[in-house]
């Protein structure tokens, strides 16, 4: 029986036309290729990966692979439907970064461009928009970096698509190298929140130097004011940024009621809290000035970890209870479906519901059945 060998990716090549339609494309949207990188490996796909200098336009070095894209990926288990089944992929580097280097520490985001073109080439893989790579450790040990994420190249709509036919496409993604929490929140928490934090600093993805995107700890973090307070300003809705902390407050307020919070902080915040006993201090004010807008399961006993940890869940699913879904339930009823829906509020209906007494017997109404659920 003859030995089974892996089979290694065809030598497949952009046709001459289909070939100045990309060099067109690539000088058009990204800028001039200053020097390129050619894989002569014949265990390896054809493949250029060129360096576009930083320039005042864009203050990084560009990578952008050729190649890549004459091979049609295959989605395994994928039928009907439309595929953009062709790409190539951008890797912007710090503006220091120089093509004349030899060392590991400048080489590695080469050496990533050709091992991410090859794995598109193999067999039944597909690659495209929000999908992620675990490499399992760094894939150079000085950046930290241990996987990727892509997303749609960060040079305007228009770069996105490179057309060779009426049929045929080419799709540019940008590389995002991530830290290792980086990744586990990308496929925890979902690649659009993620992309969502990076803000405008992605093409800075790959200067390991970076500030982290997510914090360390984001799987003992619950809610931050942050991530409503900035729907506020991008929306320019017409209410207190403030009101970014009303449904993280009324939870942090039952979990104070229901003696949740663990004595650590209990004495460390004791005039505090007994404030907010008295009704003398208001919970938001108290989540902004001493917790910095954070909500962390490190404020809670056991019982109270486990429990924001089962109920205060994003995406727990629908067999189970969901807080930031009973926010926007109590916002359907306190408004009416057509309140509720209306051009003003912009899909944020539960920023607008006034924060008192009744926010919070309304949202204690929906942690209590919650908190019973859970018991049973």
């Amino acid at each position: 029986m003859a030995e089974k060998t892996k089979k290694t990716p065809e030598k497949i090549r952009y046709t001459d036309d289909q070939r100045r339609l990309i060099d067109r494309h690539i000088g058009e949207h990204f800028g001039l290729i200053g020097t390129f990188f050619e894989n002569t490996d014949e265990d390896r796909i054809k493949l250029e990966i060129n360096v576009i200098p930083a320039s005042r336009k864009n203050p990084y070095v560009t990578l952008i692979t050729t190649g890549a894209g004459a091979h049609v990926m295959k989605s395994a288990g994928r039928r009907g439907g439309k595929l953009e089944n062709r790409a190539e992929f951008v890797l912007y580097m710090p503006p220091n970064w120089s093509p004349e280097s030899d060392d590991d520490d400048a080489i590695w985001a080469v050496r990533l461009l050709d091992l991410i073109a090859n794995f598109a080439a193999e067999d039944k893989t597909w690659l495209s928009w929000g999908h992620t790579i675990d490499y399992g450790e760094s894939f150079v040990e000085q950046t930290g970096f241990r996987g990727i994420m892509l997303l749609m190249a960060d040079a305007g709509e228009e770069s996105w698509h490179c057309k060779l036919s009426d049929k045929e496409k080419v799709t540019f993604y940008q590389v995002i190298p991530l830290f290792e929490h980086e990744l586990k929140f990308a496929v925890k928490i979902g690649v659009p929140i993620l992309a969502e934090r990076m803000n405008n600093d992605i093409r800075n993805a790959a200067d390991s130097d970076r500030k982290p995107y997510v914090p360390e700890n984001f799987e003992d973090i619950l809610d931050t004011v942050e991530e409503h307070s900035v729907k506020i300003e991008k929306k320019e809705l017409d209410i207190p940024e403030i009101n970014g902390a009303n449904h993280i407050s009324a939870f942090l307020r039952w979990m104070i009621d229901h003696d949740m919070i663990n004595e650590e902080f209990l004495d460390y915040f004791d005039d505090e809290f007994s404030q907010i006993e008295d009704g003398s201090l208001d919970v938001r004010d108290f989540l902004m000035s001493s917790l910095d807008g954070e909500l962390n399961k490190e404020l809670f006993i056991d019982e109270g970890k486990a429990f924001s940890g089962y109920y205060y869940d994003f995406y727990g699913g629908d067999d189970y209870p969901c807080y930031p879904s009973d926010v926007d339930s109590m916002a359907l009823d306190y408004f009416g479906e057509e309140r509720y829906n209306c051009d003003e509020f912009q899909d944020e209906a539960y920023l607008f519901v006034p924060y008192g007494d009744e926010y919070y017997e309304r949202m204690s109404a929906y942690i209590d059945k919650a908190y019973e659920r859970f018991n049973s």
